[in-house]
C-alpha cells in the first residue's frame, strides 16, 4: 500500500510558491495552517494572489497590447494622441539642402547645431509619451481591475500631459514650419525663423514651472512606492523592459523635463557660435536671454517652494500659543480666537517672494526681572524670535512669551561670557520687555548674537528694497496717468498757485454778484409774463443765459426804475451788497438779488403795489422769502405818512409811487383806521437813506465774505445823472454791512 504523501505541485502552485519565495520565503508556514484559520499570515496569501493576477495581466499586455481606455482618460493623459510616429524627419539636414557641399565649414557647423535642436526635440517628446502611453496607461488599466489602486497616477506623473501639449504646439508653430520651409526651398535652416517662438517661451513653457516645483516630491514618491510596494516594483520592472521604453528607467524619465528646459540655452549657444551674420546673431542673443530669464523665474519659484516647505516643517514643530494663563473659563473662551500663531503668514513690509526661514534654534535659560531662571527653547526666524518651553517626548514646545519682532529687538552682551540681554521695544522706542539669556557656552552666545544681527541687517535691507520698489511703482502709475491725461498731473504747489487756488475756492464758495445791465425798451404795452427762470431782482447778465435781460419782467423793472429815481438810486448803490443765501425753491431757482417788483404794481403807472401788512409768521419768514430792506423801509415810511405829501416824488402820471391804502399795517405800528392822518412833515431823501443804512447795518449777512477791494465796477456819474434825471442824492459815507 502506497503511503500518503503530499500531492504533486501543479503549475499554478509552482508559480505561487516562487512568488512567495521571492517576497519572503514563507511558503511552508503559510500553507500548513488550515485555510479556514484566521492568522496574521492571511494578508500574505492575498498579496500572493494579487501578485499572480498582476503577472497574468502584464503578460496579457505584452501579448495583445494595452487595452483601450475611456475617451476621457485618453484625452486627459494624452494617451494615443499624436503618436510619435506621425512626425517623420530625415536622417540629416544634408538631405534637405542640395548645395551643402558648396557651403562653408562654419555654416555647416551651424546647420549641425540647428539639426540637433530639431532632432532632440522629437526624441524628448517621444520619451514623454513613454510615461503616458506605457506607464500611465498600464497603471490605469490595472487600477480598473483592482490592482495598484493605492498608487496615485496624478502624484506620480504630475502634469506631464501639459508638457506634451506645450511641446506639440511648439513643434507645430515654430520648429515644424522652419523644417518645411527648408524642405520646400532647399536653403539652409534659418535661425531667425525661431525667434518668435523662443521669445514667447515664458508663455509656451509655463507648465514647466509647476512640474519643476513638484519634481522632487514626484521622484521621492516613486522611490518610496518601489521600495515599499512590491507589486508596483514588478510593474515598473515590466515597463522598463518593454520594447517601447527603450530601456529607460522611471527615475530617468521623471527627470527628463527638468533637463530639457535647461538645455535650450546650451543648444542656442552652440548655434550662436557658428553664426556669422549680425542679424542672426542678434536674434539668437535675444532668444538666449529670453530662455535664461525664464529659467531664472523657474529657479526662483522652486526656491520659494523649498522655503515654504522648510517653513511648514518648522511651523509643525512649534506647539500651541500659551502666553497668558486665563483666570476663568469665560476669559479663556474669549482669548481662544487670539491664542494662535501662524508662522506661514508673509513677513510684514517685505516682498512676497521672500519667505520666513528658521535660522537658529537651541536650548537656553532666561531670567525676567527678579524671577528665577527658566529653561526655554529658542527659535530664531527671519523676522521673529520665539521663546518656548523645552520640547519633551511627544509634546511640541509651547510658546510661552509673545513673539519678539527682530526690528524692535536690541541685543546686548553682558559681562558673563555666556549671557546676553534681549530688550524688546515698543513703537515709541521704549522698553516693552527684557530677558536675560544664559547660553550653554560662550560659543553659543556668540552664535546667537551673530545670527540675530545678520537677520536684523537682512530684514532691514529687504524692507528698504520693498519700500523703494513701491515708490517706483507708484511713480510709474503717475507717469502712465500723465501720459493718458496730462491735466491730471500732480504739480508742486507754488506760492502764486496756492494763492490763486485759494482765491478760486473762495470765489466758488461765495455768492457771485452779477453786474447791473440796463436795456433800452420802448415797448410800454408789452404783456408781462412771469418768468420763473429769470432773476426776480435786477436785470442781470448771467453767462451762458440765452435770455439775459430780454425777459418781459426785466423790461417792467426798467420802467419802474425810470419812474422812481429813489428806487434807481437805491438799487444802483446796493448792487454790490450780497443777500443772505436762500434755500433752493423749485418754483424760483434763481437767486433774489433785488426787491421783487410784482407785475400788477408795475403795470399801474410804475407805482408800488398795495400789500397787506405781514403777520407775525410772515415777518419771521421774511429772510427766507427774500424781502428786501429797501422796500420794507419805504413801506414803513409810507405808513407813517412821511411820503404822501412829498411833491418831488410824483411820477409822470401825477400819481405818487408811495401811495398806500389806509388798511396797511406794519410790525411795531398799530393798525391804521379810516381816520388816520398822515404826518405833515415829509421825509427828506437823506433821512430816508439814513434809515435804509441803519436797517442794513442791523442785519447780519451770513455765508458771504466782505467784498474788500475786489468790488464790481460802478457806473459813472454821467451815467447815473442820465438815469436818475434831476434827482441826485449824495451819500456822505459808503454803506457798510456786518459780516457773520
Amino acid at each position: 500500500m502506497q503511503a500518503l504523501g503530499p500531492p504533486d505541485k501543479s503549475p499554478l502552485q509552482g508559480l505561487v510558491a516562487s512568488r512567495i519565495e521571492t517576497y519572503g520565503g514563507r511558503y511552508r508556514a503559510s500553507v500548513v495552517n488550515p485555510p479556514g484559520n484566521v492568522n496574521p499570515r492571511g494578508g500574505l496569501l492575498l498579496e500572493v494572489t494579487k501578485a499572480h493576477e498582476l503577472q497574468v495581466r502584464l503578460h496579457t499586455f505584452s501579448m495583445f497590447g494595452m487595452p483601450r481606455l475611456p475617451r476621457e482618460d485618453r484625452q486627459h493623459w494624452e494617451i494615443g494622441e499624436g503618436s510619435d510616429n506621425s512626425v517623420a524627419i530625415e536622417k540629416s539636414w544634408k538631405e534637405l539642402v542640395p548645395g551643402h557641399k558648396e557651403m562653408s565649414r562654419e555654416l555647416c557647423h551651424q546647420q549641425e547645431a540647428l539639426w540637433e535642436l530639431l532632432t532632440t526635440e522629437l526624441i524628448y517628446v517621444r520619451k514623454l509619451k513613454i510615461m503616458t502611453d506605457l506607464l500611465a496607461a498600464g497603471l490605469l488599466n490595472l487600477q480598473r481591475v483592482g490592482l495598484l489602486t493605492e498608487v496615485s497616477a496624478e502624484t506620480l506623473f504630475g502634469n506631464v500631459p501639459s508638457l506634451i501639449r506645450a511641446h506639440r504646439s511648439f513643434w507645430e508653430e515654430v520648429l515644424g514650419p522652419t523644417l518645411e520651409e527648408t524642405r520646400a526651398s532647399g536653403q539652409p535652416l534659418d535661425p531667425v525663423s525661431l525667434q518668435d517662438g523662443f521669445l514667447t517661451c515664458s508663455q509656451r513653457f509655463q507648465p514647466y514651472v509647476l512640474y519643476c516645483l513638484r519634481v522632487r516630491q514626484t521622484m521621492a514618491y516613486a522611490r518610496e512606492q518601489q521600495d515599499h510596494n512590491p507589486l508596483f516594483h514588478v510593474f515598473v520592472q515590466w515597463c522598463e523592459k518593454h520594447k517601447r521604453s527603450g530601456r529607460q528607467m522611471l527615475g530617468d524619465l521623471l527627470i527628463k523635463p527638468h533637463q530639457r528646459i535647461t538645455k535650450y540655452p546650451l543648444l542656442l549657444q552652440a548655434v550662436l557660435k557658428r553664426t556669422p551674420k549680425p542679424q542672426a546673431r542678434e536674434a539668437l542673443t535675444a532668444m538666449i536671454a529670453a530662455m535664461e530669464s525664464f529659467l531664472r523665474h523657474i529657479n526662483k519659484q522652486v526656491r520659494q517652494g523649498e522655503e515654504q516647505e522648510s517653513l511648514a516643517a518648522a511651523a509643525r514643530r512649534v506647539g500651541p500659543y500659551e502666553v497668558l494663563e486665563p483666570s476663568s473659563e469665560e476669559v479663556e473662551k474669549n482669548l481662544r480666537p487670539f491664542s494662535t500663531l501662524d508662522l506661514m503668514t508673509p513677513m510684514l513690509g517685505v516682498a512676497p517672494e521672500h519667505t520666513r526661514q528658521l535660522l537658529l534654534e537651541g536650548p537656553a535659560r532666561v531670567k525676567e526681572g527678579r524671577e528665577g531662571k527658566l529653561d526655554v527653547y529658542l527659535f530664531l526666524f527671519s523676522d521673529v524670535l520665539l521663546v518656548t518651553k523645552p520640547p519633551r517626548k511627544a509634546d511640541k514646545p509651547k510658546v510661552i512669551r509673545p513673539p519678539l519682532m527682530l526690528e524692535k529687538l536690541v541685543c546686548r552682551p553682558l559681562r558673563d561670557p555666556s549671557s546676553f540681554l534681549l530688550v524688546h521695544l515698543t513703537d515709541f522706542q521704549c522698553v516693552s520687555s527684557a530677558l536675560t539669556v544664559h547660553c550653554p557656552s560662550a560659543a553659543d552666545r556668540a552664535r546667537w548674537l551673530e545670527k540675530t544681527q545678520q537677520a536684523q541687517a537682512t530684514l532691514q535691507k529687504l524692507k528698504a528694497e520693498e519700500y523703494i520698489q513701491q515708490k517706483r511703482e507708484l511713480l510709474a502709475v503717475y507717469r502712465d496717468r500723465d501720459g493718458e491725461s496730462p491735466s491730471t498731473r500732480p504739480s508742486t504747489p507754488s506760492q502764486e498757485g496756492s494763492q490763486s487756488s485759494t482765491e478760486g475756492r473762495t470765489c466758488e464758495s461765495s455768492t457771485v454778484i452779477p453786474h447791473l445791465v440796463v436795456t433800452e425798451d420802448t415797448d410800454e404795452d408789452a404783456p408781462s409774463v412771469p418768468d420763473d427762470t429769470s432773476d426776480s431782482g435786477y436785470g442781470t447778465l448771467i453767462p451762458g443765459s440765452p435770455k439775459e435781460s430780454h425777459s418781459p419782467l426785466s423790461r417792467l423793472r426798467l420802467r419802474a426804475l425810470r419812474r422812481d429815481p429813489r428806487l434807481t438810486f437805491s438799487t444802483l448803490e446796493l448792487r454790490d451788497v450780497p443777500l443772505r443765501p436762500q434755500p433752493s425753491d423749485p418754483q424760483a431757482p434763481q437767486r433774489r438779488s433785488a426787491p421783487v417788483l410784482p407785475e400788477e404794481g408795475v403795470r399801474k403807472a410804475g407805482s408800488l403795489p398795495r400789500v397787506d401788512p405781514p403777520t407775525s409768521s410772515e415777518e419771521e419768514d421774511q429772510t427766507s422769502v427774500g424781502e428786501n430792506v429797501v422796500v420794507g423801509t419805504l413801506q414803513r415810511a409810507q405808513l407813517r405818512g412821511q411820503l404822501s405829501s412829498s411833491p418831488t416824488h410824483a411820477d409822470s402820471s401825477e400819481e405818487s409811487p408811495w401811495e398806500s391804502s389806509g388798511d396797511e399795517e406794519e410790525e411795531g405800528y398799530p393798525s391804521q383806521g379810516p381816520d388816520y392822518t398822515p404826518s405833515p412833515h415829509p421825509l427828506r431823501p437823506e433821512d430816508m437813506l439814513r434809515e435804509i443804512r441803519e436797517e442794513l447795518a442791523s442785519q447780519r449777512i451770513e455765508g458771504v465774505p466782505e467784498p474788500g477791494d475786489s468790488r464790481p465796477r460802478k457806473l459813472t456819474r454821467v451815467q447815473l445823472q442820465r438815469m436818475r434825471g434831476s434827482h441826485v442824492v449824495h451819500l456822505d459815507t459808503p454803506l457798510t454791512t456786518s459780516e457773520a
